[in-house]
């Protein structure tokens, strides 16, 4: 794999990590960081010194990496917070109001990365 190649498939991979984490589908997110390694490799293999139109193609990549990290952080605090909010939910429970004692609002869990 040439080093333009590599950087074409990085961008595809971004993109399709990018629409993995949004649809929350952790199997092909971590299927594509596999693959993303593989690519990596190639380009710290690579032999950068002469091509400055390569430079320029990864930096302009490094704004999708970063989103992509950021979405996944997202994700990760999404679901621990989640998570949590079910391990400390307790039995409802009705006030003399007739609404839930317990209930969580204020409470707000996203899952839309």
């Amino acid at each position: 794999m040439t080093l333009g190649e590599a950087l074409g498939r990085l961008a595809a991979l971004l993109e399709e990590e990018r629409l993995a984490i949004r649809a929350i589908d952790s199997e092909r997110v971590l299927a594509l960081v596999e693959e993303k390694q593989l690519v990596l490799g190639v380009l710290e293999r690579a032999s950068w010194s002469d091509d400055r139109a390569a430079i320029e193609r990864f930096r302009s990549l490094v704004p999708q990496l970063r989103e992509n990290g950021v979405l996944l952080a997202h994700a990760r605090n999404s679901a621990r917070d989640l998570v949590q909010a079910l391990t400390q939910a307790s039995p409802s429970t009705y006030g003399a109001s007739g609404a839930l004692a317990n209930d969580r609002t204020g409470t707000r869990i996203s899952v839309d990365v």
